[in-house]
This record gives C-alpha cells, structure tokens and sequence, in this order.
C-alpha cells in the first residue's frame, strides 16, 4: 500500500474494496511520516534550497549540513507525496509546491506548517484528554512564548489568501469608521478591510502573544495607521466602540456554548444599531465532501480548548440570545471549508 493510501493498482483496490487488507495499519502506518516529512521539508530548509534549483541528495546534504543518506531518504518521500520532482538523481520542487512551500512565494504557507510540528507533542496527550477532559488549552502560552511568532505568522498566511474576498462579501454600513477584530491576530481581514473602506480604521483584541505578533505583521505592511492592537481578554477588555462592525473569525471553536453567547452579549454592546457583526468559522457539515475535516478539526479542538466545531443553527441560536438578527450566510470560494455568517444589530 502506497503512503498516499490510495490503491496503486486493480489487486489492491480489490483488496481494499472487499476488506481483505487492514485498511486502519495504513492509516496509522503512514500518516505520521507523511505529515512529518512535510515539517522536516520545511523545518530542515530542503524546500527552501530546492526553491532555488535542482539539486542532488549529496548536494543538499552538504550545503544543509544532513546526512546524505537521511536526506535522500526524505527526498524520497517527498517525492512520493507530489511535492519534489526526480530528474535521475536531482530534485526539484513542482510547480505545485512551489506556490506553496516556496518562501519567495507570496501564498507561502511554511510557517504554518511549521507550526503544525508544535502539534506533535499535543496529540501525544490525545488518550489523556478524551479520559479526563482537560486539555491541552494552546492559548495558555506565555507571551514572551517564540511560539507565538509561528502561530500568528502561520495563521497570517492562511488568512491571505482569502482576506480580500472576505473584505468584499462582508457588508458594512454605509461609509464605515469603525471596526472591532475580536481575536483578529494578524489583523489582515481587519486590514482588507480597511483597504476596501478608506475612511475605516480598526481595533483588533487579542492576548498579548498574538497581538505582539500582529503589530509587527501589521507595520511591515505599513497599514499600523489603519489597524490597531490592543492586548487583553475579550472576555474581560474594555471593547471600546461604538463599531460600525465587528469580527469574530475562527474564534468559536475554541470556546464553549456558554462562551460564545457572552462574548456575542459584549460584541452586541459594543456596536452601533445597525451594525454588522461577522462570524467565520468551520461548521460541522450534515453532510459532503467537508464532514471528515470537520470530524478531525473538531477532536483537534476538543483537544486543545476542551471546544468543538459547531453547527449553523447553533450559531443561529447564540446570536438571537445575544440580540442580533437572522445571520445571512456567505460562502468564500477561497476556503471552502468554512462559512461566513453575517448578522446586524437591530436599529
């Protein structure tokens, strides 16, 4: 069976179509080195060289100061994820993975991948927090925590790719002014969106480790006049306001039922009547194509926050207790896993 774990031929399809090859020895088999490989690539700056020609196994080696055989062997597995080409002996990055694994690329995704190697350690302690409950809660981290700089930045680039198409579906009142980010991080939607509105300026809360980060992602994109951090809980900051709209984006996953109606409760005070109030997170599905990665995002929070992902009608629900109207649902082509719900304040 291939690492891919998708049938190489008709006998093994056949096998596995009839339950006549331990499909789970697989899964668990190869999906750690699958994922490890990918970290190492990036961890190790193999993607990084590649980025900047064919190279050999021994060439790399030498220049990356790995062991030839160790490096050949990785290659190889890189090789049979799709990621690096194989002239011979030299490798090279497809041109897939270049969009991605490329750090010239300007939809580079390495320091979330990086941080994907934090993630390790967390699983370890799956068994342990299914018997208990009590989880592994990521955003206890100590400020001063470098941790934080993969996180945030990781995030930052995820959120790139789709934070202009956000800034346009979202509706704002008329000629905005004001825009609270609960949780914003990087603070690139908040920024997309002052881009969009030129007389829009925003306030992004967030814990001090993360909005350490966002200010200097922030300022290295000279938008530091338009887009404000301020470090605090948003359970416990004063918000500020009144907002002509405010964002809670991939926050509610890490909270729980009782959470998220209070933290709505605060958002609703902080707005002006009228304002928008938007909400992007990944939902549990009824059913499709996105349901298996909702089933593990959803361990994965449970793991993390003692929280889950969460249904539409859920969200529906807090909302009208936190005093909003009926949300407005908008899909983002650019992350298709995930929905952006869209609510006003009555006035």
């Amino acid at each position: 069976m291939r690492p891919d774990l998708r049938p190489e031929n008709p006998t093994e399809w056949l096998a596995l179509r009839l339950n006549l090859a331990p499909r789970p020895v697989g899964e668990a088999m190869f999906g750690m080195p699958m994922a490890r490989s990918i970290m190492a690539g990036v961890r190790l700056g193999i993607f990084e060289r590649l980025a900047k020609g064919p190279a050999g196994a021994d060439e790399l080696a030498r220049e990356l100061e790995l062991t030839p055989a160790g490096t050949r062997l990785l290659l190889d597995s890189l090789y049979a994820l799709g990621h690096v080409e194989r002239d011979g002996s030299r490798y090279e990055l497809t041109k897939n993975a270049r969009r991605w694994l490329d750090p010239a690329s300007e939809t580079y995704v390495g320091n979330f991948i990086q941080d994907c190697f934090q993630y390790w350690e967390w699983w370890s302690q799956l068994e342990d927090v299914v018997r208990t409950g009590r989880s592994f809660e990521l955003h206890d981290t100590p400020p001063e925590d470098p941790g934080w700089q993969t996180y945030i930045r990781g995030q930052f680039e995820l959120a790139r790719l789709s934070a202009p198409e956000v800034a346009k579906a979202l509706r704002l009142p008329d000629e905005p002014t004001a825009l609270l980010d609960v949780a914003g991080a990087h603070g690139w939607f908040s920024a997309e969106l002052c881009r969009r509105h030129p007389g829009l300026k925003a306030t992004v809360v967030d814990l001090p480790g993360s909005a350490a980060v966002g200010r200097q992602i922030v300022a290295e994109h000279d938008m530091s006049d338009r887009v404000e951090h301020r470090a605090g809980d948003a359970f416990a900051i004063d918000l500020g306001g009144p907002y002509d709209g405010a964002l809670c984006f991939n926050l509610i996953h890490h909270l729980s039922p009782e959470q998220n109606v209070t933290l709505f409760r605060r958002i609703h005070d902080a707005l002006k009547p009228g304002g928008t109030f938007a909400v992007l997170d990944l939902f549990t599905p009824k059913e499709g194509a996105h349901a298996d990665a909702s089933a593990f995002l959803g361990l994965f929070f449970y793991l993390t926050s003692s929280a889950a992902t969460y249904s539409p009608d859920e969200l529906a629900v807090w909302l009208a207790e936190a005093g909003f109207e009926k949300p407005r649902r908008v899909r983002i082509r650019r992350i298709p896993s995930q929905t952006l719900y869209e609510a006003r304040k009555p006035g």
